[in-house]
This record gives C-alpha cells, sequence and structure tokens, in this order.
C-alpha cells in the first residue's frame, strides 16, 4: 500500500460486499479519521474494504514513507496510529459481538450510541444523535434491512425506548 488518506472535510463510508452480494458498512469516518493507515503501517498491501464519500470529501494524501518515517520519528503521531488501531480494533470486536446478539432492538441501540461519539452530545444520561446518513445506511451498519429497522425503531418509539424526529435520535444511555 503506498498511500493512506486522512479525512479533512466530510464523511466516508467503509463497506465490504459480502459473498451473497449485501453490503456490510464497518464505520462511517469523518474528519481527523485515516484511510488505511493500519494496514500501511502492518506493511499490508491490501485494504480489505472499500471507502465510498457519502458527501463531497477532502482528503490529505499520506505518502507511506512520509507515514513510516513519522512513525518511528514522531512520538504524538505513533500515538494517533496506535489510538487508530485500537479505536479499529474495539470496533470490529464490538461488531462481532452485536453479530451474534439475536436482540435487534438491542444491536440497534449498541449501534446508535457508538455513532453518538462521532455524531451526538450528551446531557446527563440522554444522548442526542444527528445522522448524516439515511436510515438504509444506519440500517446496513446494524446488520439488517431497512425495512426491518423502520419497524423496530417504531416500535422502541411506542416503548419509550427513543424519540425520532426525521434523522435526530434521542436515548438514555445504556
Amino acid at each position: 500500500m503506498l498511500y493512506s488518506f486522512m479525512i479533512v472535510e466530510g464523511l466516508v463510508k467503509i463497506s465490504k460486499i459480502t459473498i451473497n452480494g449485501e453490503e456490510k458498512i464497518f464505520d462511517i469516518f469523518g474528519p481527523d479519521d485515516f484511510i488505511a493507515l493500519v494496514s500501511m503501517l502492518k506493511e499490508d498491501d491490501k485494504y480489505i474494504a472499500t471507502a465510498t464519500c457519502l458527501t463531497e470529501v477532502k482528503l490529505n494524501l499520506l505518502r507511506k514513507d512520509d507515514v513510516i518515517q513519522a512513525y518511528r520519528s514522531n512520538n504524538k503521531f505513533k500515538d494517533i496510529c496506535m489510538s487508530c488501531a485500537m479505536t479499529r480494533t474495539n470496533l470490529f470486536q464490538s461488531q462481532l459481538f452485536n453479530s451474534t446478539n439475536s436482540d435487534i432492538e438491542e444491536r440497534i441501540l449498541q449501534v446508535l450510541k457508538y455513532l453518538s461519539t462521532k455524531f451526538g452530545k450528551s446531557t446527563g444520561d440522554l444522548l442526542t444523535l444527528k445522522l448524516p446518513f439515511s436510515k438504509t445506511t444506519l440500517a446496513s451498519i446494524v446488520g439488517i434491512r431497512r425495512e426491518t429497522l423502520s419497524r423496530r425503531l417504531t416500535s422502541m418509539q411506542k416503548d419509550n425506548l427513543i424519540e425520532i424526529n426525521k434523522n435526530i435520535y434521542k436515548f438514555n444511555r445504556m
């Protein structure tokens, strides 16, 4: 891998197409997130996912030689790289756990809680999340169909587990 990228502005979907042709979204990256940084540092020639712009995006191109040099000589950059690797590891562990969890509503809340760290704010125990993408994208992140997500969100609203107004979600911390 010759290049990595740092997102300066915009949103990028990181996904992979499964054997049965369905898209599985791993994450949505935004400003200050890196694409392919971990793969570059572990000297892997392949990036296992596809990066797709969800909005207009500005990127900084990072050459491999520059990244390796910065990693070896700059402790702050090394800390950023370690944080990136740990965040990705934690995300994949969480997704692995969620994929074995048959309670769809719990999976939805777990994904919304994670996304609130990127696109939301908290006031006490209340999390408010403004999603900058569609319910179809959210459903893919959760690992369910769009129709299933809509039915479950309606049910969760009736049970007062969540409040939804367009793409703004309010729910209590778990």
